[in-house]
C-alpha cells in the first residue's frame, strides 16, 4: 500500500471515530442552564460531562430518572427523588422538597449551602468534610444574599468566607479587601477569619484604596497571607492625610516619604517622585529607580524607557530591569522587532535580557 493510501485510510478512520464519538450524546438536557448535562445516544440515561468535553474532562453516567430529570443550574440537577451536584447524589444532605439553587448557592427550608468545589483550595482544606455541600451555619435561607466572593449576609448576620462573624450588624461596613468596621471596632480580614484591631481609631478611619486604610495616627497595610497577625500589620507614620498617594505596582507616597511594597525608599523624594508611564521604573528630581533600588550613575535628564518596558537607557548606558547592560552601542541600541518587543540589539550584538545572545 502506498504512503498516500495509508494517509487517506488514517483520515477516514479518524473521521469515522470522531463521528461515532459525537454520537455519544444526543443533546443537552437544558442548554440554557447548563453545558454539563446531556442525554446519552439513545436518551436512555443522563450523562454528566463538563462542557461536553468527554474526551478530556470525563463522562459520567448518572443514576438519575431520565423522564423526570431537570437541570437546576450549571452544576445542579434533580429528578423525581434525588438532588445532584454535578453527578453526585446529595439528596441525603438537603431537604428535597424545598431545595432550589441561585447562582453558586443552594437553599432549602433549613439551610444555605455552598459546594466545597466552589470554594478556594485554601478554604476547602480548612473546612474539609466528607460531604459535598458545606452548610453555612446561622444563615437564613429567606434573607440570605451574596455581597462578593468573600462576603455574604442575611437579615441578622454577616458571613466572611461562609462563616458567621460577630459584629454590630446595623453599623457594619466593608471598607476594602483587607478591612471592615462597625461602630466599635475596625477588623482586618485574615485568611479565613476577621481579626479585631486594637490599634486603629474607628472614629477617624478612612479608606485609601482597595488595600490601604488610614486613621488620624497613621496609614495601615494588612497582609492577610501572614500567619502571625502582629507581623501582618504594617503601620506608616503620617502628618498630612491629604498627602497620601497610591501609585501602581505597590508604590505609596506619604508626606515626603516613598515606599515600595511597604518598604521605605530612604533616598526617594516624595514631592517629585513619579512612575515612568506604566512601568516599574520610578524617578524623582535626583534619581531613577527600578522597583525600590536606585540605578547607580543614571542621568536623570536623558533617561528613557523603551516601549518594551523592561529596557531603558540614558546618554551613558543601557539597562534591563534597572541592571546595567555592559558594552552597548547606544547609538544603535533598540528593539530587534519593529513592534518594539522581544529581543534588543545594537550594531554588534543581540541581547536577551542583559545577556548577549551567542547562538
Amino acid at each position: 500500500m502506498s504512503t498516500s493510501s495509508i494517509v487517506i485510510l488514517i483520515i477516514v478512520l479518524c473521521s469515522a471515530f470522531l463521528f461515532k464519538s459525537c454520537k455519544r450524546f444526543s443533546g443537552h438536557v437544558n442548554e440554557n442552564l447548563s453545558d454539563n448535562y446531556y442525554y446519552n445516544g439513545d436518551k436512555s440515561a443522563i450523562q454528566y460531562s463538563p462542557m461536553g468535553n468527554w474526551f478530556e474532562l470525563g463522562n459520567t453516567k448518572m443514576e438519575a430518572d431520565v423522564s423526570s430529570f431537570e437541570v437546576l443550574s450549571n452544576d445542579y440537577g434533580k429528578d423525581k427523588s434525588k438532588i445532584f451536584f454535578k453527578s453526585v447524589d446529595v439528596t441525603s444532605e438537603v431537604d428535597y422538597v424545598s431545595f432550589y439553587v441561585e447562582d453558586r448557592f443552594a437553599f432549602d427550608q433549613n439551610h444555605v449551602y455552598v459546594a466545597y468545589e466552589h470554594m478556594s483550595y485554601a478554604l476547602r482544606d480548612d473546612l474539609s468534610s466528607e460531604k459535598t455541600l458545606f452548610v453555612i451555619e446561622r444563615a437564613d435561607p429567606e434573607s440570605f444574599e451574596n455581597i462578593d466572593f468573600d462576603w455574604n449576609k442575611d437579615g441578622k448576620t454577616f458571613f466572611f468566607k461562609y462563616q458567621a462573624v460577630d459584629v454590630d450588624y446595623d453599623s457594619f461596613e466593608i471598607l476594602n479587601e483587607a478591612s471592615s468596621k462597625d461602630k466599635n471596632t475596625v477588623y482586618f480580614h485574615n485568611k479565613n477569619d476577621i481579626i479585631a484591631s486594637a490599634v486603629i481609631d474607628v472614629s477617624t478611619v478612612r479608606v485609601i484604596n482597595a488595600h490601604y486604610i488610614a486613621d488620624i495616627n497613621g496609614v495601615y497595610s494588612y497582609n492577610f497571607m501572614e500567619e502571625d497577625a502582629e507581623k501582618a500589620l504594617t503601620t506608616f507614620p503620617v502628618r498630612d492625610l491629604e498627602s497620601i498617594k497610591v501609585l501602581k505596582h505597590n508604590y505609596l507616597i506619604i508626606d515626603d516619604a516613598v515606599y515600595y511594597d511597604n518598604i521605605l525608599m530612604p533616598s526617594a523624594d516624595g514631592a517629585t517622585f513619579h512612575l515612568w508611564k506604566d512601568t516599574y521604573y520610578g524617578a524623582d528630581k535626583n534619581q531613577v529607580y527600578f522597583l525600590e533600588t536606585p540605578i547607580e550613575g543614571v542621568d536623570v535628564e536623558t533617561f528613557h524607557v523603551f516601549e518594551y518596558r523592561a529596557y531603558s537607557k540614558d546618554k551613558n548606558n543601557a539597562y534591563y530591569n534597572g541592571k546595567l547592560i555592559k558594552g552597548v552601542d547606544l547609538a544603535t541600541f533598540g528593539p530587534e522587532s519593529s513592534e518594539g518587543f522581544g529581543l534588543f540589539k545594537d550594531k554588534n550584538h543581540v541581547y536577551d535580557g542583559d545577556e548577549i545572545v551567542t547562538d
